[in-house]
């Protein structure tokens, strides 16, 4: 069989069954022309959209992102003291280049968004192991995207924000808006109050506390909000720069 028959065959089944398909999905879905391959499998992609078996690819995308961040690298380096290079393997506790790590982690979202565990994996291995804390960023708000509730991603993002984060500043803005939801986890809120001090944002900090403070129940954080707040009460007025 021509390898163009298999492709073909399957963009003729995504056209037919797209509709019947639809029931399978878990909504909502990126469009197909959002969905960007990174290696060997556009037909199976295709299949995936046509018989709503996304899930299910979304797993083998999944392995093959372990199995690419699981192989060693091969690096040089000069050795000291003479002009020889050796070769040495990098990557055994995840550190390494892995030029494609964020092309396939998006991917893997773009067949099924719906994959958190998937998502928390790349992100946290980004940020953490590879140091790639934009690229880490990147990915969750591509997650973010299709699931805007999803705390896990959010929590991360804060880890990120007050850890090692390019723009701290841009990750408490983004978090923001989602700490005046009434589902709002407690913890995502101490969060993102650690977040506003660390970059000097005082007075939100401090309406965060206050927050925790008068609606949650678990006297553990409201204890912490009541201390955060008695310090924060005692800090001299930030003075405001003319314009």
């Amino acid at each position: 069989m021509s390898r163009f028959v298999l492709p073909a065959a399957a963009l003729l089944a995504w056209s037919a069954g797209a509709a019947v398909s639809g029931s399978y999905y878990r909504s909502p879905f990126p469009p197909p022309s959002e969905i960007h391959t990174p290696a060997d499998g556009a037909a199976g992609d295709m299949f995936a959209l046509a018989f709503g078996a996304r899930r299910l690819f979304a797993d083998v995308w999944f392995i093959r992102l372990m199995q690419y961040y699981g192989t060693p690298e091969f690096c040089e380096h000069e050795e000291h003291g003479t002009d020889a290079h050796a070769h040495h393997h990098c990557g055994e506790n995840g550190e390494g280049k892995y030029p494609e790590f964020l092309a396939r982690s998006r991917h893997v979202l773009e067949i099924d968004p719906g994959f958190t565990m998937a998502a928390l994996y790349a992100a946290g291995s980004l940020a953490f192991n590879m140091g790639r804390q934009a690229e880490a960023e990147e990915l969750l708000h591509y997650a973010l995207k299709y699931s805007p509730k999803e705390w896990k991603y959010l929590k991360v993002l804060a880890a990120i924000g007050y850890t090692k984060a390019d723009d701290p500043a841009a990750v408490a803005a983004a978090i923001a808006p989602i700490l005046k939801d009434p589902d709002c986890p407690v913890m995502l809120k101490q969060q993102a109050a650690f977040l506003n001090k660390k970059i000097g944002n005082y007075p939100a900090a401090a309406a965060i506390y206050a927050d925790i403070a008068a609606t949650s129940r678990d006297t553990a954080y409201v204890r912490n909000a009541e201390r955060e707040l008695e310090k924060l009460s005692r800090l001299p007025p930030v003075k405001r720069k003319s314009p």
